[in-house]
């Protein structure tokens, strides 16, 4: 059972931060053991029963929703091995972090936050979003200004700076008409530091991600919109390769008549 996180957690990440490399996580490797990874997946455990409420096809696999506290330094600048954060996260499975729409929790030394969304620019999930905009704004709406979230959770997410915006896209929904990917992001507060060093937290979490839910299966549901879409243009384009090369075939015949022949 999830027991909330000790100063000792705290502690560590801080640590990490200061001294992130292979010596010192060696020495405090029983230290990240205890303090870090054991309520993170007791925390995990906790959560599970909940994010397959939301939705069953989640991966709710503690290997795929735990963070590792090795990082993968192949593809960044930032040639740090650990990191000094810990996260959850719910994705489908196959999915990669920087697909799709998914949920999330985490903190750091000086962070703690949770919420749901893109890890990057999606475009044709969000052209499948701005569609549903245009078609039943109400559900999005509804999805997105849920009544426990309303006042707690930001909208964020880059936006683009030229975007035609039709004018049946009711004003509300304009600042997410026009965005590359979007999330909804809870910034602790100081209650919620309190609430990180006991089991609140749990319940605190299971409420937030019970109320970020009609979201959640929304963009799913575009997710499936946007490859049914991706799928009949590739057929569109097949079918408009084959025509083409047919009627290239039938350029290059020559029909001669009976007459051009010697017999």
């Amino acid at each position: 059972m999830f027991e909330g996180f000790s100063q000792e957690a705290v502690d560590f990440l801080t640590d990490i931060r200061f001294n992130n490399n292979q010596t010192f996580y060696e020495q405090n490797r029983g230290r990240y053991e205890q303090f870090v990874k054991e309520p993170l997946r007791a925390l995990c455990d906790e959560m599970t029963p909940v994010v397959q409420l939301i939705d069953p096809r989640l991966d709710v696999r503690p290997g795929r929703t735990m963070s590792r506290i090795r990082r993968d330094t192949r593809f960044t600048k930032d040639k740090s091995p650990f990191r000094d954060h810990v996260w959850l996260g719910w994705r489908y499975p196959g999915e990669r972090r920087s697909e799709g729409f998914g949920m999330y929790w985490g903190f750091g030394p000086d962070w703690l936050g949770w919420g749901c969304g893109c890890y990057a620019t999606d475009k044709p999930l969000m052209d499948a979003l701005r569609l549903q905009i245009r078609k039943a704004p109400d559900e999005v709406r509804a999805a997105l200004h849920h009544p426990d979230l309303r006042g707690r959770f930001e909208l964020y997410g880059e936006a683009y700076k030229k975007i035609s915006v039709p004018g049946d896209v009711p004003q509300d929904l304009r600042a997410l008409y026009v965005k590359k990917g979007f999330g909804l992001e809870h910034s602790g507060t100081p209650e919620d530091w309190k609430a990180l060093r006991t089991h609140d937290m749990a319940d605190l979490l299971a409420r937030d991600l019970a109320a970020m839910a009609p979201l959640q299966q929304l963009m799913q549901r575009m997710r499936h919109q946007a490859e049914s879409a991706q799928e009949e243009m590739a057929r569109e384009l097949e079918a408009q390769h084959r025509e083409g090369a047919e009627s290239r075939a039938l350029a290059r015949l020559t029909v001669r008549s009976a007459e051009e022949f010697d017999f």
